[in-house]
């Protein structure tokens, strides 16, 4: 439009200049503006065509942080031991293992990195500490024999909270998406056990360090949490005790979590 209205405005101003001869035409661009002399008056006709891209006209996408440090992240839930028959020593003993077990998860520290400019994709890596506690039926708890094999063994009397009790140290790496302040997140997990011990009351307080356990764990898990606070369900793929223990039952656990 603009390119029509300046050729008709040439041919008007052609049409002056040939009727008046002592005239002078000067085409003069300046900026953007296209200008127009004819005898001593300027006219102008409004802006070039050329167009000029600066930085002010591109929109840039706010940059999400890239990495995130998070500090004491907690989790805390039921562990429940999958139905594997008892073998070897074990067997006959009627499920001494109470599956009414419970887990606690304390993250040290864990970094979350930002893997697009949107902040939607993400990968986290952390270290943290796991605690298990399980609960033994029918006055029985756990000892390691001259051979060093981990045994059942029965107690007798009014026996008060007889318990396996784990602790192992790792690391957890997992990959997961946001929507708005929703994280769907899936990591996996590799530990060492620290120690294990059984615990028992009957009437006075008996520890045991025990050994028969799984040294090396690793599991995986899903999470949902919405600003640090929600969701998690856990399934080891490392049986608790080592092969040929007596048991090959894997834990499942599941329960809330929160993190700052």
């Amino acid at each position: 439009m603009k390119r029509i209205i300046t050729l008709l405005a040439l041919i008007a101003i052609a049409s002056a200049a040939h009727a008046q001869t002592d005239s002078l035409v000067v085409f003069d661009t300046k900026g953007d503006e296209l200008g127009i002399s004819i005898a001593g008056f300027n006219i102008a006709l409004g802006e070039n065509d050329k167009e000029e891209y600066t930085d002010e006209y591109i929109y840039h996408e706010p940059r999400k942080n890239a990495v995130i440090a998070n500090l004491l992240g907690f989790s805390y839930g039921a562990v429940a031991l999958t139905s594997m028959p008892y073998y070897g020593p074990w067997e006959g003993e009627d499920d001494f293992l109470d599956i009414d077990a419970g887990r606690f998860d304390l993250e040290a520290a864990s970094w979350t990195v930002s893997l697009d400019k949107r902040g939607i994709f993400y990968y986290k890596i952390g270290v943290l500490a796991s605690f298990d506690i399980y609960s033994f039926n029918n006055n029985v708890t756990l000892y390691n024999n001259e051979s060093g094999d981990l045994m059942p063994r029965p107690l007798e009397g009014n026996v008060k909270k007889s318990r396996l009790r784990t602790t192992y140290y790792g690391f957890n790496m997992g990959v997961g998406f946001k929507i708005h302040k929703v994280m769907l997140m899936v990591s996996g997990t590799a530990e060492i056990l620290g120690s294990a011990s059984v615990k028992y009351k009957n009437p006075g307080k008996t520890v045991y360090q025990v050994k028969g356990l799984n040294k090396l764990k690793s599991r995986i898990s899903l999470s949902s949490t919405w600003d640090g606070f929600g969701l998690y369900v856990d399934y080891s793929l490392t049986p608790v005790f080592k092969p040929g223990t007596g048991n090959d039952a894997h834990t499942l656990s599941f329960g809330c979590k929160f993190g700052f």
